[in-house]
């Protein structure tokens, strides 16, 4: 009996091991396309009411547009229009895109990764280069962190406008 249960504790143990610092990428991530890894929403708006919605909130939340930069923050990239976010608690540039789904009254939201803010103002000794992905460069406890962050922080202003419309 002790030693039923002492192999069975081993295994869940070894399970956990397994799962919090391996298998949960595997299962996290799609097997095919540009963007394996995002963590995705679907939001029952068409994609140009959610980009106008996004960009209502950037404005609306100032702070969540990346400060000092000389370069655009959105716009169409193929068969996804690219948002580029800011945590100023970080200084951290968060990447998302939305894409229409196939019946176009709904609209995939994807994080895909956060990288180091570097602008017009940021010295040369303090530029750091490490885009992160989402579901795959981060550990377990990381990525769970990562994204309750980017859904307390963005996902949640998305749904409430989207509900106030």
């Amino acid at each position: 009996m002790k030693k039923t249960i002492l192999i069975l504790g081993l295994l869940a143990v070894g399970f956990f091991f397994l799962w919090t610092g391996y298998l949960w990428k595997v299962f996290s991530s799609s097997i095919a396309g540009s963007y394996t890894h995002v963590e995705t929403w679907t939001f029952k708006v068409k994609e140009s009411q959610l980009i106008k919605i996004i960009n209502e909130i950037k404005k609306e939340h100032s702070e969540l547009e990346p400060p000092n930069v000389t370069y655009p923050t959105s716009g169409r990239n193929g068969y996804w229009y690219d948002f580029l976010f800011y945590y100023s608690d970080t200084k951290q540039d968060v990447q998302t895109w939305t894409r229409s789904e196939r019946d176009s009254s709904s609209t995939t939201f994807a994080f895909v990764a956060v990288l180091p803010h570097i602008d017009a103002t940021t010295p040369l000794e303090d530029m750091q280069i490490g885009r992160r992905e989402i579901n795959h460069d981060f550990d377990y406890w990381e990525n769970r962190r990562e994204i309750k962050k980017f859904k307390n922080t963005i996902v949640k202003l998305i749904e409430q406008k989207i509900n106030q419309k």
